[in-house]
């Protein structure tokens, strides 16, 4: 089994991508394990995406949803398959 750096697998899924081949032709000529392609390439595009910004303040739904008479109140009920309700409303 072939150990490669994590330069080597960017190049070749670069040259994949740069190919008029499919993975599998790619992978069948350069002898390589097509999952472990997929498997290094989603770790190559899992670590180019940026990260998610958090934002930890609220706005209310007042400042999100039009003040029209039939916005006013409104009831939200979510249930998981765990048997966990989660319920939310406006005081009205």
């Amino acid at each position: 089994m072939t150990r490669r750096s994590a330069e080597e697998w960017q190049h070749l899924i670069d040259a994949q991508q740069a190919s008029d081949i499919t993975i599998a032709e790619f992978c069948h000529a350069l002898k390589i394990n097509q999952s472990s392609f997929y498997l290094q390439r989603k770790k190559r595009n899992e670590m180019a995406l940026p990260l998610p910004q958090r934002n930890n303040d609220w706005l209310p739904i007042d400042a999100v949803v039009p003040d029209l008479p039939d916005t006013k109140q409104w009831q939200i009920e979510l249930r998981l398959p765990n048997g966990v309700v989660l319920n939310m409303s406006t005081d009205g």
